[in-house]
């Protein structure tokens, strides 16, 4: 499995594409990568975190990831490429992991059958370019199922040890994604559904994360700001329950028919789902728990964010529609008639988004020569201590070192003025363009107050103009949460 594991690895790196997509998750994580690795306090990112747009981001991000990348940052700086090598590395364990941690009821063909159908999805090829936090936890999270279920196997030798490791790792995907809390209910659940107790073993892996993560608490940055996202309701989760049974099915995207994807998911799902009942006949393990742990706070969280949330099922997803095929093909005594037709479908679905995506330099993103030219011009006319108001806060903030918030989007842009105010701000940036809600607001916000801003610098994606006036101070009217 090795070398299928390696060959895709070595098609990711040939496939590598220079530049980075504006999306700025990628941007915060680096900030804080850098100062890990030059002293710097690990806050110190030049975000201005503003408390009535927090979807844009919190003002701190955990530290698992942007320790991975400390070390690639300190050797090769800003330099896009070796980050992304980096994230190469983290999928191929991944698929590593998976024949390790899915290899219940599985002979050799399935699982390397599963490891081709989750390494040359396209969706996982596109990834690859984005440095954000995803795969690495996705890896820490089949790290920590995969120990855990290594303790109790009776050829294990040093089961102590093993508990360790699966401490560690869940503690790892925590500082990568704090969704990884839900590893530790997996584990005490599994035990106590299996043996209504809860081993040594078990006890000593949740209680080194509990302490690893207690550690990160008392000497880290205590950041509570991704709870400003929280508002619970009914509304929530329907709608993120639709939104994201859409977001699973992109990875069926084949690039030319919307039917043909939602006909692939609709299959794929159903044998999932009998794979799922056969599972659970021989009793629920954490790899039948985990699932329903992590998706719970996903439909409870207000601010969807696609494919991207459901990075860690995909695999539990696959693995059972593969235990619905075996089982079907057994009971029909179809022999392998439904895995090769399988075979067939996931090839003409792959091979369609392959003949549709792109595999030169990325046309739009942080290193187009529109973007360059502000981050240079930030950087070269500006003071130091200027302020800007941004769609893109983070990655301005990291490639200009000057502080940068995002908009307030509100009816009455006296809102925005205020906040302006109250954060000082001196500068306004617009574009790119068809990028997010709030480039489209601050082109209408400048396009409104002609008289306040004075031009500054543009090209056709972004342009950067000098606050000259503030229409709105003295109006009376304050900032409502």
């Amino acid at each position: 499995m090795w070398r299928v594991a390696a060959l895709i690895g070595l098609f990711y790196l040939a496939t590598i594409r220079p530049g980075h997509a504006w999306g700025d998750d990628f941007a915060q994580y680096i900030h804080h990568a850098r100062n890990l690795a030059t002293g710097v306090p690990y806050a110190a990112t030049g975000y201005i975190y503003n408390p009535y747009n927090p979807t844009i981001g919190p003002r701190t991000y955990p530290p698992g990831f942007p320790l991975l990348l400390a070390p690639v940052v300190k050797l090769f700086g800003l330099d896009l490429g070796p980050m992304k090598i980096l994230i190469v590395g983290c999928f191929v364990g991944v698929l590593l992991l998976m024949p390790l941690v899915f290899r219940r009821d599985l002979p050799v063909p399935y699982v390397a059958g599963l490891i081709l159908v989750m390494g040359l999805n396209p969706y996982f090829q596109e990834l690859k370019d984005h440095v954000i936090s995803d795969i690495p936890f996705l890896f820490f999270t089949l790290l920590s199922v995969y120990a855990f279920q290594r303790m109790e196997e009776p050829d294990n030798r040093r089961p102590l040890a093993t508990a360790v490791l699966a401490g560690a790792a869940t503690y790892a995907a925590l500082a990568t994604r704090v969704l990884g809390i839900v590893l530790i209910p997996c584990f005490l659940l599994h035990d106590l559904l299996r043996s209504r107790r809860i081993s040594r073993t078990t006890a000593t892996a949740c209680g080194i994360a509990v302490m690893l993560a207690g550690v990160q608490y008392a000497v880290g940055a205590q950041d509570g700001s991704y709870f400003d996202q929280l508002s619970l309701s009914a509304t929530t989760v329907a709608g993120n329950a639709v939104a994201y049974a859409r977001s699973l099915s992109d990875i069926w995207d084949n690039g030319y028919t919307e039917v043909g994807r939602k006909i692939v998911f609709v299959v794929t799902a159903g044998f999932a789902v009998y794979g799922y009942r056969r599972a659970l006949r021989a009793g629920p393990t954490a790899v039948e728990i985990f699932p329903w742990l992590y998706i719970v706070p996903v439909l409870l969280w207000p601010a969807n964010q696609g494919t991207r949330f459901l990075i860690p099922l995909i695999p539990f997803y696959l693995y059972y529609c593969m235990l619905g095929i075996r089982g079907l093909q057994a009971r029909l005594a179809a022999r392998n008639r439904m895995m090769v037709a399988l075979g067939v479908v996931v090839a003409l679905v792959y091979g369609g988004k392959y003949s549709t995506m792109r595999y030169g330099p990325l046309a739009d993103g942080v290193e187009t020569a529109e973007s360059v030219e502000l981050f240079q011009f930030v950087k070269q006319t500006t003071p130091p201590e200027a302020i800007f108001v941004f769609s893109k806060p983070r990655a301005l903030a990291l490639f200009t070192d000057r502080r940068a918030s995002a908009p307030v989007i509100a009816n009455d842009p006296c809102r925005l003025w205020e906040y302006v105010a109250q954060i000082g701000a001196s500068y306004v940036i617009t574009g790119p363009p068809a990028s997010n809600a709030e480039a489209e607001y601050l082109e209408r916000f400048v396009s409104s107050f002609p008289a306040a801003f004075r031009p500054e610098m543009g090209n056709h994606a972004v342009a950067v103009y000098r606050i000259i006036g503030n229409p709105c101070v003295g109006s009376g009217l304050g900032l409502v949460a």
